[in-house]
């Protein structure tokens, strides 16, 4: 300003270079509702001079000069339209009016003008959360979903016919079942979560059965803070309905839903604590806290002496000594107690709080895996060992506890009847029950529980809404369980899902949505920065179950174990990914260079991308670090080369393996086996007489040595080693067959 006639100030006009073209600017201005907006301005000015309002620059010039007509058009416009909510291309007509109103103040062409409207994105997501909300309106009907970890149709099947578990056998003629594909590696926290996302491990960040404590940097374990997508509950909640959670793994600390989080560390199984967590941090909402502290301090005082011993018929004196020592699940008795707790807990907490405006009910129940890896040792055909006695017990004990499990179920379906309620079953994965049973430990993947399960669980559909398909031959897959439980409550899918329905249910009425980006982690992860508590007796419950290797190593310098790693390296190798995959394992060994696991599976790795001295190479370094069922790992990497056609890799690996495990027969014989089918006869009699002396009572190896002799044209040798075969083992008729043929 300067002094102009009269003492009057008149404003002295400067013109400002433009500098490079094109010109940004940014105005702020808010939405009818007062959302924070932000209207991104780029001009392409031609040469010549504009008249703006004074500012130091160009862009400064613009925003001054607009800056209020803009806000009065923003203004006038609702969140929702801004955002692209409502259709008809509401947001790109109101820049398009930006554009208009920008051109004509600076006399420029509409086309040296683009306006994009950014509004707050926090205001985008709740906007849209409200608009999902209003679209679904009510659930298209309730929904229970119950998760049976380790379920698996060779057991299930039986104790339906034989009317142990007549609810089970209800819902599976109302509606459709059958096998359910389990994803690598076969860890419960891992799929549990999958099955509650929609995503793979790798994407919704739950890797391990630990992780480390921010705080403290000890070992705990895996809790819900790690989780990086929302889950079912989150979304349902979001989408105006009521879920009610119930014990799904890395739930704690209790979330905020619109309805009710039980997390699963109210009773803890792996160390026989009731709410041995922060007040406030167990249920949400909070107020119901003491109430189910008090139900799960119940269970466990119930589950007394008494309780026990009706299900699993042993002496007094023997339940006294499992629970006086105090060994948890590497017990069988004490284990079976604590199995017991956890159960009544979580189905009695679940019903506790099941009300008939309860839209999803979602309820887990780890008994039905852990009883598989305390008890299925001693069950028929019995594993070296164990005690023939026992294993009478141990049939009867899996028996009624799957039909208490049962009863559970029935008690749902009296307070949500088929008619009005859909229930979906589902496990992460199978057990192996029978005759397939591993007879020692194993090293795969990480530890020896997952040596146990089956890559496919079970599923069941039944009740409202569903068709009543029978047994289905198609298999789907843990992916399916989110898309089918929204399908059922009628809410949209996610786009990063890559399940679909499972059969028999309804499709999708609705299109996907980006629920990632609808409910960011802070939007449902507690606030408050609770510390866990370490607990070594979990540990060593996950241990003695086979959930851990051992190998793994104490306190880190980031919440990311070396489980994880190794984990996320097997997430990669599944699909393919095999340079993440070494990445990952490499990472993994660089947190624990004892770790055994990792080199192991590098070994898996190497041998799919043809390295194979690589491969042999991380074998021996894992079997040196203490791989657990190192001799069983070397038998299998000898099979994969057989398969491959590379019989002479396969003999020196059984070979050095022999030579490190000499009481392990199943080496010896599948060396034996593999000389003689490869036509390596006379070192296959050399390597089969000293194999004879070292396990004369073998069958197997007597045959080998047998079918070796023959081959090497010593007939009379043959002759008596395939009888001695036969007397251990009659039935045999392939050697029966060999022994006819020499005498021909």
């Amino acid at each position: 300003m300067v002094a102009g006639a009269d003492g009057a100030f008149v404003p002295r006009w400067r013109f400002l270079a433009a500098g490079e073209s094109p010109v940004r600017t940014k105005l702020e201005a808010a939405s009818a509702e007062g959302s924070r907006v932000l209207v991104e301005v780029r001009l392409s000015l031609p040469p010549g001079r504009y008249a703006l309002a004074p500012a130091d620059s160009v862009a400064g010039g613009v925003t001054v000069a607009l800056g209020e007509e803009a806000r009065q058009i923003v203004a006038e416009v609702s969140l929702p339209c801004l955002a692209d909510l409502e259709g008809e291309h509401c947001k790109a007509k109101v820049e398009r009016r930006l554009g208009e109103l920008i051109a004509a103040r600076l006399a420029v062409p509409a086309t040296a003008v683009t306006a994009q409207v950014v509004p707050d994105s926090a205001a985008v997501a709740a906007a849209r959360r409200a608009a999902v909300s209003a679209a679904v309106g009510r659930a298209a009907r309730r929904v229970v979903v119950v998760g049976l970890d380790g379920a698996d149709w060779e057991l299930l099947e039986p104790l339906t016919r034989r009317g142990f578990m007549p609810n089970l056998a209800r819902l599976m003629a109302a509606g459709s079942w059958g096998g359910l594909e389990s994803l690598t590696p076969i860890l419960s926290p891992l799929i549990w979560t999958t099955m509650a996302t929609g995503v793979s491990p790798d994407e919704h960040g739950i890797l391990d059965f630990l992780e480390v404590d921010a705080e403290s940097g000890a070992r705990i374990p895996i809790t819900g803070r790690l989780r990086r997508v929302p889950a079912l509950w989150n979304i349902a909640s979001a989408a105006g309905l009521s879920p009610v959670v119930a014990g799904w793994w890395a739930t704690w600390p209790a979330e905020a839903v619109h309805g009710v989080m039980i997390s699963d560390r109210l009773f803890y199984l792996l160390s026989d604590t009731v709410g041995d967590e922060q007040p406030g941090t167990l249920v949400f909402p909070p107020q119901l806290e003491w109430e189910m502290r008090d139900l799960a301090a119940r269970a466990a005082r119930e589950t007394d002496e008494a309780a026990v011993r009706a299900l699993m018929p042993v002496s007094a004196a023997a339940y006294r000594e499992a629970v006086a020592a105090g060994r948890g699940m590497a017990d069988p008795v004490d284990g079976f107690r604590r199995i017991l707790v956890g159960t009544r807990t979580y189905f009695g907490a679940a019903l506790a709080v099941l009300r008939p405006t309860t839209d999803l009910l979602m309820v887990y129940c780890i008994g039905t895996d852990e009883i598989g890896h305390l008890l299925a040792p001693y069950l028929p055909p019995l594993l070296p060992g164990r005690d023939e006695k026992f294993g009478q017990v141990a049939q009867t004990a899996v028996e009624r506890y799957h039909a208490a499990v049962d009863r559970w179920i029935g008690r749902l379906m009296e307070e949500c009847p088929l008619s009005e309620c859909a229930f979906v079953v589902v496990s992460d994965h199978g057990f192996k029950w029978g005759a397939d049973r591993p007879r020692e430990l194993s090293g795969v993947a990480a530890a020896t529980a997952a040596v146990w399960h089956r890559p496919v669980g079970v599923f069941v559909v039944a009740g409202n809404g569903v068709a009543p398909l029978g047994r289905v031959r198609e298999v789907p897959s843990v992916y399916d369980v989110a898309p089918t439980v929204a399908a059922l409550l009628g809410i949209p899918a996610g786009t990063s899902w890559r399940g679909r329905p499972l059969p028999g249910c309804p499709p999708a009425q609705r299109p996907p949505v980006d629920w990632v980006a609808l409910l960011p982690p802070e939007s449902y992860r507690p606030s408050s920065g609770a510390a866990a508590r370490p607990s070594r007796e979990a540990i060593a419950q996950l241990k003695a179950l086979g959930y851990l290797e051992g190998g793994e190593g104490g306190a880190g310098t980031s919440r990311v174990t070396e489980g994880s790693l190794n984990n996320l390296g097997l997430v990669h190798l599944e699909a393919k990914r095999y340079r993440e995959a070494e990445a990952a394992f490499r990472q993994a060994i660089q947190a624990n260079p004892r770790y055994a696991s990792p080199h192991y599976n590098l070994r898996r790795l190497y041998f799919e991308t043809s390295r194979f001295d690589e491969a042999d190479e991380a074998l021996w370094r894992a079997v040196e670090l203490g791989l657990r069922d190192a001799a069983g790992a070397v038998d299998r990497a000898a099979s994969e080369y057989e398969a491959r056609s590379l019989p002479e890799r396969a003999l020196g690996l059984l070979a050095r393996g022999v030579a490190l495990y000499p009481h392990e027969v199943r080496l010896t014989v599948h060396r034996l086996a593999l000389l003689v089918r490869s036509g390596q006869c006379a070192e296959g009699l050399q390597v089969g007489r000293a194999a004879a002396e070292a396990f004369p009572t073998s069958a197997a190896v007597h045959a080998f040595l047998g079918l070796a002799a023959a081959c090497a044209g010593a007939k009379d040798e043959a002759r008596a080693a395939l009888q001695r075969s036969l007397t251990l083992d009659p039935n045999q008729p392939t050697v029966t067959e060999a022994l006819a043929s020499l005498s021909r």
